[in-house]
């Protein structure tokens, strides 16, 4: 009878623990921005596969499947009472720090995260990789290169220019920086700019990258003053950039996972946000020949990809 009755409490005991959540501590709750973006998928499907291998649970809610999405992202977060809520680009980061400002919250493809309200409950893994990082693989790749220039609006990316302009001491190269405050202010910028230095660098600038007019800008002045341009990403590669680094987006969901069960586990401060941990370097061949810019040759086992001229 002792032993009946000590199973049946056990089993309510277990019935109690799951139903106050206890059962659910594992749980992530996933919040992308744009299901339909390549990238944020990538990252959402990556990040999934090491949850499952390590017996996580997860739920989703994708902003672009709601109509009323932040009372309905608020309800979501109430009924699913996740451990941490994953978000995915700066929108879902935002709605989630509204909605749900006392949960444990991590981020990755946020646009100019330093610009984020970042506290003791939020983790995240940068989009970029660390100025030092990129630093450190221009002056590989190029080492003939003493000056690079770069726009940037104050309001967005001070502190990134900042950490750039100290980076960029330490490893020998001069960085000259022009503020602008509207796309109206590039062409006279890229005027005074491109005379002082040896390479261009397009940095995720919200204002700087406002439409593509801008960036033809940048591309079409550089070209008619035979400036090489160097870019975070790989999409500007068409448009004429000699070289991209970027952070490799299915790493960066490996990545965010294992720090979002560290971060379940507290075994991470928080505030803590990582630099992402693998690389995507594309060299544009034909660019850099037209260009005749002197070049690594060493490098090229640092490449992933090599662009040469259409035929």
């Amino acid at each position: 009878m002792k032993i009946i009755n000590f199973c049946k409490a056990l089993i309510l005991l277990v019935a109690f623990l799951g139903s106050a959540g206890f059962a659910q501590s594992n749980k992530v709750l996933i919040v992308n921005s744009e299901k339909a973006v390549y990238r944020y998928e990538t990252i959402a499907t990556e990040f999934k596969k090491v949850l499952q291998q390590n017996a996580y649970q997860w739920a989703e809610f994708n902003l672009d499947s709601h109509a009323n999405v932040e009372a309905e992202l608020k309800q979501f977060i109430e009924q699913e009472n996740p451990a941490l809520i994953y978000c995915i680009g700066t929108q879902a980061y935002s709605l989630v720090h509204n909605v749900a400002p006392n949960k444990k919250m991590l981020f990755s493809a946020a646009i100019n995260w330093r610009r984020l309200d970042v506290g003791a409950g939020t983790y995240g893994v940068a989009n970029e990789l660390s100025s030092a990082q990129e630093l450190s693989l221009l002056r590989h790749f190029f080492p003939t290169i003493k000056t690079i220039g770069l726009l940037y609006n104050d309001s967005f990316s001070r502190e990134y220019v900042e950490t750039i302009k100290k980076d960029a001491l330490a490893s020998g190269i001069n960085i000259i920086n022009k503020p602008i405050d509207d796309t109206q202010e590039i062409i006279g910028a890229l005027n005074e700019l491109l005379p002082k230095i040896d390479m261009f660098w397009i940095i995720s600038d919200p204002v700087v990258l406002s439409n593509k007019e801008s960036v033809q800008q940048i591309f079409q002045a550089a070209q008619q003053q035979k400036k090489p341009v160097y870019a975070y990403s790989d999409v500007y590669i068409e448009q004429g950039a000699v070289l991209s680094i970027s952070a490799d987006i299915a790493t960066i969901g490996r990545q965010s996972a294992g720090l979002a069960m560290m971060a379940n586990q507290d075994k991470v401060p928080g505030g803590t946000v990582q630099s992402p941990a693998g690389s995507m370097v594309t060299l544009n061949k034909c660019a850099l020949d037209a260009l005749k810019l002197k070049f690594n040759q060493d490098a090229l086992d640092s490449v992933n990809k090599i662009v040469g001229c259409e035929q």
